[in-house]
């Protein structure tokens, strides 16, 4: 990623209270109101500096977000709770966010822990869940 390193010092700092935050709260609504937190900051950063990475890692994170959030709210209502959200899932998701803030940090390649973020979404679509059923998709793998 070609951004100057004031802008990724920023992103890092950011990721860090996010990361710190979700490890607080007990609550998943709030944990991922603070994981909102990183793909805006990627936002904000990529309305100054452009850089193609920028744009994948917003696109992944913010899709991230919606999955957990969709399965969150559909649990909720009382639609489809065959497909859980178990504490898990939100275990992963602060592991991988804190793997992405020091992938960064380091100037390291992001794609596995994206492809990560990717595969932590797909276990809160019908067909992921079945691939749990069936042993072939593990959260605690990734």
């Amino acid at each position: 990623m070609n951004i100057s390193d004031n802008f990724r010092e920023l992103i890092i700092k950011e990721i860090k209270y996010v990361v710190d935050n979700m490890k607080k709260s007990p609550d998943p609504e709030e944990k991922l109101y603070f994981f909102s937190g990183a793909y805006a900051i990627i936002q904000r950063v990529l309305n100054f500096e452009y850089d193609s990475d920028l744009i994948y890692i917003h696109f992944i994170l913010r899709e991230t977000y919606t999955a957990l959030l969709g399965r969150l709210q559909a649990i909720q209502k009382g639609g489809e709770s065959l497909i859980p959200l178990k504490e898990e899932h939100f275990k992963k998701l602060i592991s991988i966010t804190g793997d992405l803030g020091e992938k960064l940090r380091l100037n390291k390649d992001i794609n596995n822990t994206l492809k990560k973020f990717a595969i932590l979404s797909y276990t809160t679509t019908g067909n992921g869940h079945y691939l749990q059923q069936k042993g072939l998709l593990k959260i605690e793998d990734l």
